[in-house]
């Protein structure tokens, strides 16, 4: 795969992100030594922005690389080789279905749902964290709408969508303002086409926030978030 299909600056994160993983520790001025090519101020933009996702962890002008590890419950993504595993992460950020990625790697179907499964709530949980953040700093009033009986909340900061299970509350909650309340509406009527089919009864949550993170998305970005920023495979 070709550098110059992905956005300059995605590689340019995960790529500081491999070099931060190899370090361990360090000081600006270690990783600029190395990183010369980068220019210092977009450098330490970077790594800022590594430390506010969590991945570094800034201390007395020291960084530390965060290890990532997963939960029990997504162990089974270590039972596969990387070359099946990157198949599936791309039938996956294709839409191709599961039962069709299972004819193509010869995993058994319900394996193959599990692992789909693991990459929907893996997009639920970071979006969920993220909004949760959003809310604290800037409570805003949620609108509710019913997918197959089952009703969600959703909120727009910087023109994103979120989508809860829960409603949150707060006395300083502000209304959508005309920005958001075009790009939530936009967002719903994907929505409903994207959940059309019955199947999606199962695990709705999770494919609400995987239609949201997949509207207007390229494969290569797609691909590139869920291997290296949720699942922590680097290139």
């Amino acid at each position: 795969m070709e550098c110059k299909d992905f956005e300059p600056s995605i590689i340019q994160e995960n790529r500081i992100l491999r070099l931060c993983k190899r370090l361990d520790k360090f000081t600006l001025d270690e990783i600029s030594t190395i990183a010369e090519d980068v220019d210092e101020a977009v450098l330490e933009l970077l790594l800022l922005t590594l430390v506010k996702e969590g991945k570094l962890t800034l201390r007395n002008d020291l960084y530390f690389y965060n290890k990532q590890s997963f939960n029990k419950k997504y162990s089974i993504l270590s039972y596969y080789p990387a070359k099946i595993l990157d198949i599936v992460i791309r039938c996956f950020c294709l839409s191709i279905p599961a039962y069709k990625t299972t004819q193509i790697v010869g995993i058994a179907e319900s394996s193959m749902m599990q692992l789909y499964y693991i990459f929907r709530e893996l997009i639920y949980e970071r979006q969920t964290n993220k909004l949760k953040s959003l809310y604290d700093k800037s409570p805003q009033q949620g609108r509710n709408r019913i997918f197959y009986d089952e009703e969600f909340s959703f909120y727009v900061y910087d023109n994103q969508v979120f989508v809860s299970e829960n409603l949150f509350q707060s006395p300083e909650e502000k209304a959508f303002t005309k920005p958001e309340i075009q790009e939530f509406k936009k967002v719903y009527s994907y929505l409903t086409r994207f959940t059309s089919h019955n199947s999606n009864k199962v695990d709705l949550p999770q494919k609400l926030a995987e239609g949201i993170l997949r509207r207007n998305k390229e494969f290569n970005k797609l691909y590139l978030d869920l291997k290296v920023n949720l699942l922590n495979i680097f290139m």
